[in-house]
């Protein structure tokens, strides 16, 4: 059985607020997070995928995407 998953990105959502930052360390995590239910449902990851990029001005966005794969 397989499973899509999609994981959208967008650097303007972790901006706090602010017009420029630095460093994203503090956000580090949330994707692997997100994934790590169906990792420890028995799901595995079979291919990755991206999909969108650069915005306008320094922002960031864009979709993961992930088919997972488990053996029913």
């Amino acid at each position: 059985m397989q499973k899509l998953v999609t994981i959208y990105i967008d650097s303007m959502a972790y901006m706090s607020g602010k017009w420029i930052r630095g460093s994203y360390a503090d956000k580090h995590g949330f994707i692997e997070e997100h994934l790590g239910e169906y990792l420890s449902a028995g799901w595995t990851i079979r291919d990755i995928h991206s999909f969108g990029g650069a915005a306008e001005s320094l922002n960031v966005r864009g979709w993961i995407i992930v088919l997972l794969e488990r053996q029913e």
